[in-house]
């Protein structure tokens, strides 16, 4: 591990993913770290979930308590929201004609593929109705969630989710990136069954960097954590960023610190110096 050493100077604000960072394998939010991020709050200092997820599935994932103390950034930075000290929200449209292809392009080349165009964190269309509790709402959807393909398209929807259900959708990202405009963009999971099409002017650390505008904080004050694709602007545009050990290479390579895997308290590890070293 390469700790980063708060010994001199310390953060002034947190940012985390969540998936494969700060929650297990299981995605659950272990104890340890829990315990962590609530002791980092009683400091004062601002935290901000940076996920790929939208909020209708978090109170499974880290439950109200989490959701409290923290600012959200939902949905790979096209929508976020700041409480506990800060202000502010925004949201990132995407492009209504890109929308409409990717849909198309997906079902035709892609048909077994789930398929999720979401609006706001809590209603969303699907392409296939079966599964949706399971693939997309952790058995916490209602009928007001789930809309038509034409009633979402009316309400600027932010993102496109695909689910490969195990199976390789490199090819379908590479389609969408050869027929969607440069107002949208195609992320990647390392595990390649999983593909998020966003605005190109969306991103974690942008919406971060908005949130903590309020509080006068620069990026170059927070201490992040990331792991995939998803997470390469937060871990390239924070001053303290930090790979998990079981990121990829490419996150690896561009974070100043590595510590643990997410399911060896990675986070925890980190922050609890942190709190050691603020007290």
């Amino acid at each position: 591990m390469n700790l980063p050493d708060f010994s001199t100077k310390t953060p002034r604000a947190v940012a985390m993913d969540l998936d494969e960072t700060t929650l297990n394998s299981d995605s659950r939010l272990d104890d340890r770290t829990r315990a962590a991020i609530h002791n980092v709050h009683k400091l004062g200092l601002p935290i901000v979930i940076a996920t790929s997820r939208p909020e209708r599935v978090l109170p499974i994932l880290v439950g109200d308590d989490i959701l409290e103390i923290t600012s959200l950034v939902q949905m790979n930075g096209t929508i976020a929201e700041g409480k506990v000290g800060l202000t502010g929200s925004l949201k990132r449209t995407m492009n209504q004609s890109d929308a409409r292809n990717c849909w198309a392009l997906v079902n035709e080349h892609a048909p077994w593929a789930r398929m999720t165009l979401e609006i706001d964190g809590t209603q969303f269309a699907v392409n296939h109705d079966d599964d949706i509790n399971e693939l997309w709402a952790f058995n916490a959807a209602t009928p007001t969630m789930v809309l038509g393909f034409e009633e979402a398209m009316q309400c600027q929807p932010v993102k496109v989710s695909v689910n490969g259900v195990g199976t390789n959708l490199e090819e379908t990202a590479v389609l969408l990136e050869e027929r969607l405009t440069k107002n949208s963009v195609v992320f990647r999971a390392s595990e390649e069954q999983f593909l998020n099409i966003v605005p190109s002017d969306a991103s974690k650390s942008g919406a971060v960097a908005d949130l903590l505008e309020s509080a006068g904080i620069p990026l170059s004050d927070v201490l992040s954590f990331g792991d995939d694709y998803v997470d390469i602007d937060l871990i390239r545009d924070c001053g303290w960023p930090v790979a998990v050990e079981n990121a990829i290479p490419e996150i690896k390579s561009l974070a100043r610190f590595q510590t643990a895997s997410n399911n060896h308290h990675g986070v925890a590890i980190v922050l609890e110096n942190l709190i050691t070293a603020v007290k």
